[in-house]
């Protein structure tokens, strides 16, 4: 979920690197595949660490399992005089079993190094021998940060004569080679630019070069199947939920007594997954067949718990069982895209369920059931999905909301004193994707939600009196009400009091200059943002300055602040759009001078001068 921040979390980016911290000088993956289930991968990788900015790359990290084992390591550290500073063994390397993971099979072999000077050259070399499990070969990926260039980078996979592979290319020109004998596929990639981090830019493993090789046919964990298409992708898993949503018979009476008075399937939908909520946990578990089978529904129902794939299939099993259909569903939480004519099972991370209701298809989250029925979150709204069912995988892509919807709506009243001092109320709704933002207050204890509320307002010396928070699960909203004074709010200097326009922190990342860029303008989200202030004029003052209204239209948005004397207070009311999208960097300048404008005018000041009244 989106953090809480004082307003768009879109907008909280860094400024670019300026420095290259490290030269990866070679990138070599040599894949043997011995059989349909064998496979021996040599990898070498030798890299160049400019600066302490590029240590990280001094690390070692082999992920292992029973079916994938290192069988082969060794490395050595050169300065640059190609003096030898250290060598390594395989007996040095230290193994990790700590994952999020209640229950799996895999492990890490790690090793930790910090050169002593810089630069330096890296050079590893490792084997892994798998079994079992070749339903797709390593990816190639040889430029896996920023600031790091490639200087080669060469893949190279035998397969046993007949054997059909598959491969696709992401961000990459070059064509992959095949031998005259068709058993070997060779990729080589030369002087890889590094990829330098900009604001507002794609994320970075959307920018990266990458190749993906796997079988047509494959045996994996003693399952057959092909992988030709995402419909034949589907169908193998498919098989591999198929019969695993039987019931307990006392338990199939509980959810008829749940759901068997109710008029439509909608409610029934409501009400299984309230149950959901209140009688099971999320826990995460990598077993069975790879980690790709889910638990079965009887487990859950007498554990408790399950993870993305068991609580998904929990939840199928209970909606069959009250005659609603519904599908398994396969997603990634962090590629917003799926690769439409290369299927892979390693391009997704996560099981959501589909419901296809007669008025409208739900997607349900079946791990955080304490989210709104239906309710898209940020780790998956608009991401491509393969829908799973007896008839294959379907490829599609979940709704996204209309930026309007992700609107944030504040109301502050601020009782200004003579003195500077001030009460102020602040009333909000948040919905949809801002919902989801200030969500997290709702499960806060109160001392954290007071230190949030301090961090929203700007006024200085602020103290919280009082506050209130409601969810409407049903409108995808939530509501603050909070009281805060602040001792300080205006500062006086002779007869005038300047009292800003807003006390609520509107934050934008920091404007970049009009540089060049390499990247087009990346707005994952949209929003709205409308804050309506009321300030009241002390006794004895008026207004002396006001700052004028002001309107900006962009193709990327909109931000407009207009300011009217309303009898003895001050009315200011703003509204900002963002329209999320790709937008080209020859606007990036416009994009800055935006987002320039936008903050100044969110920190404008109202000037009050005390009025002189003669006997």
């Amino acid at each position: 979920m989106r953090g809480i921040i004082m307003l768009v979390a879109l907008l909280l980016a860094s400024l670019p690197a300026t420095a290259q911290k490290a030269v990866v000088e070679e990138s070599r993956t040599d894949v043997v595949c011995i059989s349909p289930t064998q496979a021996i991968t040599h990898f070498r990788e030798s890299t160049t660490i400019l600066n302490e900015r590029g240590t990280a790359h001094a690390l070692f990290v082999c992920s292992c399992s029973k079916n994938d084992q290192l069988t082969r390591f060794k490395g050595q550290v050169v300065d640059a005089t190609g003096r030898v500073l250290r060598k390594f063994k395989e007996s040095e390397l230290k193994r990790t079993e700590y994952s999020p993971y209640l229950a799996i099979d895999d492990y890490k072999m790690y090793l930790e190094y910090t050169p002593p000077v810089y630069p330096v050259t890296i050079t590893y070399e490792w084997t892994v021998e798998s079994r079992n499990n070749l339903i797709e070969f390593p990816r190639f990926c040889p430029l896996t940060d920023y600031d790091v260039e490639v200087r080669k980078a060469t893949y190279r996979l035998t397969v046993p004569k007949g054997m059909d592979i598959r491969h696709a290319l992401v961000n990459i020109n070059e064509q992959v080679t095949t031998a005259d004998d068709e058993t070997t596929l060779t990729l080589e990639l030369h002087d890889i630019p590094a990829l330098q981090k900009e604001p507002f830019a794609r994320p970075l493993r959307e920018r990266l070069p990458m190749a993906f090789f796997a079988p047509k046919d494959f045996i994996y964990y003693g399952t057959k199947g092909c992988m030709d298409s995402w419909e034949e992708y589907g169908k193998w898993q498919y098989g591999l939920v198929n019969g695993r949503e039987g019931l307990p018979e006392a338990f199939r009476k509980e959810i008829h007594q749940l759901t068997d008075r109710l008029a439509t399937d909608r409610e029934k939908v409501a009400a299984l997954y309230g149950y959901l909520e209140k009688n099971t946990r999320y826990v995460a578990i990598l077993l069975g067949i790879g980690g790709l089978m889910p638990a079965s529904a009887e487990s859950v129902v007498k554990t408790g718990y399950g993870d993305c794939k068991g609580l998904s299939n929990f939840m199928r099993a209970m909606l069959k069982e009250v005659g609603i259909p519904a599908h398994y569903t396969t997603i990634s939480t962090t590629n917003r895209r799926l690769l439409p004519h290369f299927a892979s099972v390693g391009q997704m991370d996560h099981v959501i369920l589909q419901v296809p209701l007669p008025a409208d298809t739900l997607y349900l989250e079946c791990t955080n059931p304490r989210l709104p029925l239906g309710f898209l979150h940020d780790d998956i709204e608009g991401h491509n999905a393969i829908v799973v069912s007896e008839r294959g995988g379907k490829y599609v892509r979940l709704p996204e909301y209309a930026d309007t919807l992700n609107a944030l709506r504040q109301h502050v009243s601020v009782g200004l004193s003579a003195g500077g001092s001030t009460d102020i109320k602040v009333s909000q709704t948040a919905t949809y994707g801002e919902y989801e933002r200030w969500l997290p207050l709702a499960m806060m204890d109160k001392q954290e939600v007071q230190r949030v509320l301090l961090q929203m307002t700007s006024a200085p010396q602020a103290v919280v009196s009082g506050y209130d928070i409601s969810e409407d699960r049903e409108r995808v909203t939530i509501t603050l009400n909070a009281d805060i004074s602040s001792k300080g709010y205006a500062s006086a200097t002779g007869q005038r009091l300047f009292a800003p326009l807003c006390p609520i922190r509107k934050e934008l990342a920091a404007a970049v200059g009009n540089k060049e860029r390499t990247e087009d303008i990346f707005l994952a989200h949209g929003l709205l943002d409308e804050c309506t202030v009321s300030i009241a004029i002390p006794e004895g003052y008026d207004v002396e300055a006001m700052p004028k209204d002001i309107a900006i239209q962009q193709p990327f948005g909109s931000f407009a602040l207009h300011l009217s004397r309303q009898g003895k207070a001050i009315e200011a009311t703003y509204r900002l759009l963002l329209k999320k999208g790709l937008y080209d960097k020859a606007l990036y300048g416009q994009f800055s001078d935006f987002i320039k404008a936008v903050g100044k005018a969110y920190a404008q000041r109202v000037a009050l001068k005390k009025q002189m009244f003669s006997s």
